[in-house]
């Protein structure tokens, strides 16, 4: 089973990168292969739909849709900018407009006041790609993490076990539904 943590802060150290690793961490204990891609520091272009209608994608972008394809699920971590989810993972999420992700399963976290705002938007995403999405979600605040920006909260450490829980009870019970349709 394969994870892609997709983080969307502006910066390259973060609550919203700190948060997308301990959900990476959790979910290596559940022998998933998981890569993390913080956004700020991958490269994509900002999104071109004539690069995308001419199939002229650069190697960064390339290299990210393939990734994305190839996951079983994905987790989307933002932080909370203007009570919405940041222009970082909004382009994205455009880059993967074209795909559909039907059979993947989609996590949703955030930091900002362990506001759920951003992430009710990015169900609506998330829905319009196809994911089917678990119904735990984590979002925390500033003051969840320490000065290292390591998770301190334990309640927030227990969701998100609860979390990584779900998204691989959700992934095996619908590769199971796939594999048994695709035996009739």
């Amino acid at each position: 089973m394969r994870a892609l943590i997709l983080v969307g802060s502006g910066d390259a150290k973060s609550h919203s990168f700190s948060l997308g690793t301990a959900i990476a961490t959790s979910l290596s204990r559940r022998d998933v292969t998981v890569e993390v891609i913080n956004l700020v520091e991958y490269g994509l272009p900002l999104y071109n739909r004539e690069i995308e209608r001419n199939s002229a994608h650069d190697e960064a972008t390339s290299e990210f849709l393939q990734k994305s394809e190839e996951a079983d699920i994905i987790v989307w971590v933002t932080p909370n900018y203007h009570n919405s989810f940041s222009g970082i993972l909004k382009n994205a999420l455009d880059w993967q407009h074209a795909r559909k992700f039907t059979g993947k399963i989609l996590g949703l976290a955030s930091n900002g006041e362990r506001s759920p705002q951003p992430l009710d938007q990015l169900m609506l995403v998330g829905r319009s790609q196809g994911y089917t999405m678990i119904p735990t979600r984590v979002c925390t605040d500033a003051s969840d993490y320490d000065e290292a920006l390591k998770i301190k909260d334990e309640s927030i450490k227990q969701r998100i076990e609860r979390f990584t829980a779900s998204l691989v009870d959700y992934s095996e019970t619908f590769n199971a539904i796939d594999r048994t349709e695709k035996n009739f």
